[in-house]
Formats: C-alpha cells, sequence, structure tokens
C-alpha cells in the first residue's frame, strides 16, 4: 500500500523593511488593482505585500509589466542589445547592437519560422556581444533577456556602464527563473558571479550548457505559476541529452554556445546588484526592480549611473 505524504512548500516571505530595500511597490496602485486591498492602510499594504502579495504575483507598481517599462523608455537616446528581429524600443535616437548583421538576423529568422517586417538595421555588429564596438554614449542602455546569457555578468554590467552618459540607466526585462525553463535549475548566488568575474570567462562553462540543454523543463508560465505552490516532481537525467550538451561543448571548441548562465528571481537579483553597487564593484549608483507578476516569466529592473 502506498503512503500517501502531504508536502506543504513554505510560501516565500519577507520582512517589510527587506523588501522595501528590493522591490519597487507603489501603495496607491497596489490599493487600487485589488480590490479586496481597497480598505487597508498604507502600512497594512505593505506587510501584505511581503507576505502574500509578493509570492501571489500581485500586480503591485505600473511599471511591472513590459508593455508599461518600455512605454516609459520611449524618446531617450537608446542602444537596445540584443534586437533580433522585433526591437522593443522603435523611437527615433535608438541604435542597435546584435552578435549578427541585419542579412544574418534575416536568415536566421526565416530558418526558424519568424516575420521580418519589424527587423532593424544593426548599427552595431559583436560577434561575442562584447560592447567594445560601441563607441559612442547613450542616456539609455536597454537589453530583454540578454543578462542571463552573459558569461561574466560584472564585465558586461561595467561595460553597459561606460557607454552611458552620466546619469543614464540601463533597463532591462529579465526572465523570472521559477516561471520559465529554468524552474528546476538553483538560483544564482552572488559567489559564482564573483567566480565568473575572476575567471575572466568569456564563454560559457561545461556546466552550464549541460544545465540548459538537458536539466531545463518547460517554459509555460501559466503551469509554472499553478503548480508554483505544489510539490515539484523529480526528473530522473537523461544521459542522451547530457551527452549531446557535452559533444556540442566540444564541438564548439572553444566559441561562444549561447545559454543561460545564471537564474534569478526579482528579489535575488536585485539583493545581488545592490550588493555589488556597495562593494564597489560595478559602476553605478541605484537599483530599482519591480516584483513578479502572476502568469508572466519576466521581471524588470533599472540601474542608473
Amino acid at each position: 500500500m502506498l503512503l500517501k505524504v502531504e508536502v506543504n512548500l513554505p510560501r516565500i516571505t519577507f520582512e517589510i523593511e527587506a523588501l522595501d530595500q528590493l522591490i519597487e511597490l507603489d501603495i496607491g496602485h497596489y490599493r487600487s488593482v485589488h480590490s479586496d486591498l481597497r480598505r487597508h492602510s498604507d502600512d497594512a499594504l505593505r506587510e501584505h505585500y511581503a507576505l502574500y502579495g509578493y509570492a501571489e504575483g500581485r500586480f503591485s507598481h505600473a511599471e511591472a509589466i513590459r508593455e508599461n517599462f518600455v512605454k516609459g523608455l520611449r524618446g531617450l537616446k537608446a542602444l537596445e542589445i540584443g534586437p533580433f528581429v522585433n526591437p522593443a524600443l522603435t523611437h527615433l535616437g535608438v541604435k542597435y547592437l546584435d552578435v549578427l548583421n541585419s542579412e544574418q538576423l534575416r536568415q536566421r529568422a526565416i530558418e526558424h519560422g519568424l516575420s521580418t517586417k519589424n527587423l532593424p538595421v544593426i548599427d552595431f555588429v559583436s560577434a561575442d556581444g562584447s560592447l567594445e564596438v560601441v563607441d559612442e554614449s547613450f542616456e539609455l542602455v536597454f537589453s530583454s533577456h540578454n543578462l542571463e546569457h552573459q558569461p561574466d555578468l560584472i564585465h558586461h554590467l561595467n561595460q553597459v556602464s561606460s557607454k552611458l552618459l552620466d546619469g543614464g540607466c540601463f533597463a532591462m526585462l529579465v526572465p523570472n527563473a521559477r516561471y520559465c525553463f529554468d524552474a528546476d535549475l538553483p538560483l544564482t548566488k552572488i559567489s559564482d558571479i564573483f567566480n565568473a568575474h575572476l575567471d575572466r570567462r568569456a564563454r560559457h562553462t561545461l556546466g552550464s550548457i549541460i544545465e540548459h540543454r538537458a536539466l531545463t523543463t518547460h517554459n509555460d508560465p501559466a503551469l509554472h505559476w499553478r503548480g508554483s505552490q505544489t510539490a515539484p516532481t523529480y526528473q530522473r537525467l537523461d544521459p542522451n541529452r547530457i551527452q549531446a550538451a557535452i559533444t556540442e561543448y566540444e564541438g564548439a571548441d572553444g566559441a561562444y554556445v549561447d545559454v543561460h548562465s545564471w537564474q534569478f528571481e526579482p528579489h535575488t537579483l536585485s539583493d545581488i546588484l545592490r550588493t555589488l553597487i556597495q562593494l564597489g564593484v560595478i559602476q553605478f549608483s541605484e537599483v530599482q526592480c519591480w516584483g513578479p507578476i502572476y502568469g508572466r516569466n519576466e521581471f524588470a529592473v533599472k540601474l542608473f549611473k
């Protein structure tokens, strides 16, 4: 006879002061969009978000969603990193950097059955993603689902800072590891980031390629959100997928392989970035980070120079 065991996973909670320092919360917005919270005081709403709202993915700030976040970036002299065929920024004054030129991006899009109607003209082509090819400064640098691909996160952040005017902003949309295909992987620790920088890592490790190719799961955020409070089912290792990752790494012969190197939730990335700023490791002065939104697999971050 099978013994049924009830597993109750702990819901992540925060001390109110800690969450206030890590995540942007607009009390007026939080109150107005959630009818069950309309009669709560400001202090009660802060407590609610720390104990329940963050974990539930409650809409807590207008800029927490992609549509509003990107809208607020329009009009600035900007560099968008990695737009592929669908740039987020399209106003006058935007330039684009990618690992391929426009024609190469067109061919890749056709191979993957993607539309090319929004394909931008690529102003800066950098095969390894380095910003050294960029010879001007900007009010804004923007990237979407790019930060997690950087082998050396500290180096990348400081390269971005060097291309920003004083007071400029690095705005990012970052995958929320808990609600994308990285859900089964451990979250990045700050020690991992220091190790990569100490190694001057320019290519992803074999371990990162194995994780990305063989240890990831599905990418349906709705399913991840619905299952976020239930016990995960253990998935056995697949030797064939692992061998394929090893073969890919060896076949690259030192060339860049495009995989995720880092896994973050909003509060963990916010805490890491704030710590790197306080230690003087990255050349920024302030970070703003917005919390998760139910049903979505990304979150928004700004770094100010």
